[in-house]
C-alpha cells in the first residue's frame, strides 16, 4: 500500500541515505547497497536526530522531512518470529511491507495490545499530546501492532515523537503485565504522506485493519480505533496548551446514561455545582456538606479515599480530621504539600452513616463524578487509600496486602494501593508497610516522570 522508495525519491529529490545533523553524508549515491548498510550500522538513527533524506536499517524503508504526515506503523518485540525475520530477508523489497502487514495481522506472539486494560494504556499514551507535539489524524491499536497517520508539530521531530510514544507506553504497560524486558520491537515504518489520494488511502487502511485482520465486522465495531464512534475526534486538533484535556472514555460494559453523560462533559465549575446538588443515592438525605475534593487541579499525584468522616462532613473539604493531619505528615515526609501538585479526593463525595463503608450502589452514583475529576487533572499517579478505595476503582475484590506493592492501572493511570490513614491510626504497627509504599510511589513517580520525558 505504501510508496516504493524510488518513486519517494523522485519526487522528494533526496539521496537514498541518510545523514546525522552534525556529520557529513555517510555515502554518496552511487555508493552500493552493501556500503550503505555498512555506513548505517556505524552511525545509527536510533542515537541522534536525522535532516532530511531516507534511510534503511534492515528491510523497512524510512523517510524524514521537513514537516508533513506519516503514515507509521510499530509492533511489539515478539509479532514477527525469527524465522519470519529471515524469510523477509529474502523478499524483494517492494514486497516486503505487505509481507510484514500480513504476517502482523495473523496476529504472532504474546499479542498484549489484545488485553483491552493494556489497549487502553496505549489509547491514552496516544492521546495525551494529541494537539501539543503532534495530530493525530488516524489510529488504531491492533493486537501486536499499532499504525498512526501523524503529523509532528513545531519542532518536535517524529523519531523523538515515536520514542517518547513507546517508552512511556512500554512501562506502563509492562506494570500492567507484571512483565520486565522489551516490549517494543526497535524498529518500525514510517511512510511520508505525498498527496492527498495517498493521505485517504493510508486513513482507510488504518480504518479498516481490523475488519481485515477479522476483529470487527466494520471499522465502527472496533474499540480502540479513531473510527470507533466514542473515541476522541483525531481529525479536529485541540489548540496546544499546557495540557490536552482528553474526554473519558467509558470503559466496556459501563452503561453511559444520560446522567453519566452529560457529567463526562462537565468542566470543573459545572462538576462542583452538580455535586454540591446531587440527589442521586440516598446518602444526600443525612449529609450536612458534600465534599467534592480539594487540590492542584493539574496535579501529578491523586490520592483516593473511600468517602467522607463527620469532620469532613461538617467542613465540606476531605481528611480534615486526625486521619487527615496523618495524611499531611504522609505527604510531607516525600516532600508533597496538599495543595501543591497533589489533589485529594474521596469514592464518595458524601458521609455515609456512622461512617460505615458506602455501599456499591452509592459508589456507583458518584463514579461518574470522580471519573471526570481524574479526566480534567489527568494525574500521572493515582495512591488509593484502603481497600474500599482500591476496589472501588480496579473493579475487583482484593486485600490492601495483595494489591500493595504493585503499579496497578486505572484506565491507563498508574496506581499503587495503601492503607487508609484512619487504619494507620488504629494500626500503628502498619506505618512502617505505609512507609514503604510511599517510597515505592516516589520511585514510580520518577520513573514516570522519566519515561515521559519526549526531547524536543
Amino acid at each position: 500500500m505504501s510508496a516504493s522508495r524510488e518513486d519517494i525519491l523522485q519526487e522528494l529529490g533526496l539521496w537514498p541515505q541518510w545523514r546525522r545533523r552534525d556529520a557529513p553524508a555517510s555515502g554518496g549515491a552511487g555508493d552500493p547497497p552493501a556500503a550503505l548498510a555498512a555506513a548505517d550500522a556505524v552511525n545509527s538513527p536510533a542515537s541522534r536526530g536525522l535532516i532530511q533524506g531516507v534511510h534503511a536499517r534492515g528491510y523497512l524503508p524510512h523517510v524524514k522531512a521537513e514537516g508533513g504526515q506519516y503514515f507509521v506503523t510499530f509492533r511489539l518485540v515478539d509479532s514477527l518470529p525469527a524465522g519470519v525475520l529471515k524469510q523477509l530477508a529474502t523478499v524483494p523489497e517492494k514486497q516486503r511491507s505487505k509481507k510484514v502487514e500480513e504476517f502482523l495481522d495473523a496476529a504472532h506472539g504474546e499479542c498484549w495490545l489484545g488485553k483491552s486494560n493494556v489497549a487502553e494504556v496505549m489509547r491514552q499514551t496516544l492521546l495525551k499530546f494529541h494537539g501539543e507535539r503532534y495530530h493525530l489524524h488516524a489510529w488504531v491499536i491492533m493486537p501486536n501492532h499499532v499504525h498512526l497517520l501523524i503529523e509532528p508539530v513545531g519542532n518536535n521531530a517524529l523519531s523523538d515523537i515515536l520514542q517518547g510514544i513507546k517508552s512511556v507506553s512500554a512501562h506502563q504497560a509492562n506494570a500492567l503485565l507484571a512483565r520486565e524486558g522489551e516490549f517494543w520491537q526497535s524498529e518500525s515504518y514510517d511512510h511520508l504522506i505525498r498527496d492527498d489520494d495517498d493521505r485517504a488511502r493510508c486513513a482507510d487502511y488504518i480504518a479498516q485493519n481490523p475488519v481485515k485482520a477479522g476483529l470487527a465486522k466494520n471499522a465502527a465495531e472496533f474499540e480502540f480505533s479513531s473510527a470507533y464512534p466514542a473515541a476522541v475526534d483525531a481529525g479536529e486538533s485541540p489548540a496546544p496548551q499546557k495540557r490536552v484535556t482528553i474526554p473519558p472514555v467509558i470503559a466496556p460494559g459501563l452503561p453511559l446514561d444520560a446522567r453519566a453523560a452529560e457529567i463526562a462533559g462537565m468542566d470543573w465549575s459545572q462538576l462542583r455545582d452538580s455535586v454540591a446538588g446531587c440527589s442521586a443515592c440516598p446518602l444526600h438525605k443525612t449529609r450536612n456538606k458534600t465534599v467534592f475534593g480539594v487540590g492542584d487541579e493539574e496535579a501529578n499525584w491523586l490520592f483516593v479515599g473511600e468517602g467522607p468522616g463527620a469532620d469532613e462532613d461538617v467542613k465540606g473539604e476531605p481528611f480534615v480530621g486526625q486521619a487527615g493531619k496523618l495524611l499531611d505528615n504522609m505527604l510531607a515526609a516525600i516532600k508533597l504539600k496538599r495543595g501543591e501538585n497533589v489533589y485529594i479526593a474521596n469514592v464518595v463525595k458524601c458521609r455515609p452513616p456512622n461512617n460505615r463503608n458506602p455501599e456499591a450502589a452509592e459508589v456507583a452514583q458518584c463514579e461518574p463524578y470522580l471519573q471526570r475529576q481524574i479526566a480534567l487533572i489527568q494525574p500521572k499517579l493515582i495512591i488509593a487509600l484502603g481497600k474500599v478505595a482500591a476496589v472501588s476503582l480496579l473493579k475487583h475484590e482484593a486485600s490492601v496486602i495483595s494489591m500493595r506493592g504493585k503499579v496497578h492501572a486505572y484506565r491507563g493511570t498508574p496506581m499503587i494501593v495503601t492503607y487508609h490513614p484512619a487504619y494507620l491510626l488504629r494500626s500503628l504497627p502498619e506505618k512502617a508497610r505505609a512507609w514503604e509504599d510511599l517510597c515505592f510511589a516516589v520511585e514510580t513517580m520518577q520513573g514516570l516522570q522519566s519515561a515521559e520525558t519526549i526531547p524536543t
